[in-house]
């Protein structure tokens, strides 16, 4: 993904931020930043398309008021790093809301930001290929994790707010064959991604009717691929 470049007085707003020997007393809703923010978000809606880089949802709206501008490391645990390019996205705000000031790093007491993936428990905008670490196999419905940065992303962003949208509680005690598939994943965690599939066929079978029978089929396929 191409960072956000600022220019003219957005750069000088931003450089005289990094100058200032309290960023912490700095708020991101400050109104003098308010162009700074616009920059972002117009930037990062063209550059990801519209698209949560998240959940994948895509939602074409012509404010960008709709959208929220994501600091992947947190703004409140390391202001430093507010309008640092390299931790700027755009989310839906479901998954933001989510994600709240979850810490992502692998040691939080960093000071300088991190330029690499390793340093990211989370599937990273900059630094991460989707791809290999998190399957949509319906979008804004249900996912795979395949890596164990997928799983962090998936918890800490919520996507499993999509499964229990479905029907899937996260209560321990469950009476339908989905509830019960989850448990028996969550007892038997050697072959957690064997009993994944499964419950995630069951949900795609028992819910045919609302994601249509063809990308139901294709997603089936995609499971087994």
């Amino acid at each position: 993904m191409n960072e956000v470049i600022f220019l003219g007085e957005d750069l000088d707003l931003v450089n005289g931020f990094s100058i200032l020997k309290d960023r912490e007393s700095v708020s991101w809703s400050d109104e003098k930043y308010s162009h700074v923010r616009k920059t972002i978000k117009d930037h990062y809606l063209k550059e990801q398309d519209y698209t949560c880089f998240f959940c994948r949802q895509r939602i074409v709206v012509n404010s960008n008021r709709a959208w929220d501008a994501e600091h992947i490391i947190s703004k409140s645990t390391h202001p430093n790093f507010m309008f640092e390019p390299k931790n700027l996205c755009i989310t839906c705000p479901d998954c933001n809301n989510e994600k709240r000031d979850a810490r992502v790093l692998d040691r939080e007491s960093r000071v300088r930001f991190p330029m690499n993936s390793a340093a990211y428990k989370i599937v990273h905008p900059h630094f991460d290929n989707y791809g290999e670490h998190l399957d949509v196999i319906v979008v804004g419905k249900l996912y795979r994790m395949k890596t164990l940065k997928g799983r962090y992303t998936y918890r800490i962003y919520g996507l499993d707010r999509f499964m229990m949208d479905a029907g899937l509680s996260r209560e321990e005690n469950g009476t339908d064959k989905v509830q019960k598939l989850m448990q028996s994943a969550l007892i038997d965690p050697k072959n957690y991604e064997v009993h994944e599939k499964k419950v995630l066929e069951e949900l795609l079978l028992k819910y045919s009717k609302k994601i249509g029978s063809e990308t139901t089929l294709d997603a089936i396929k995609k499971l087994h691929q």
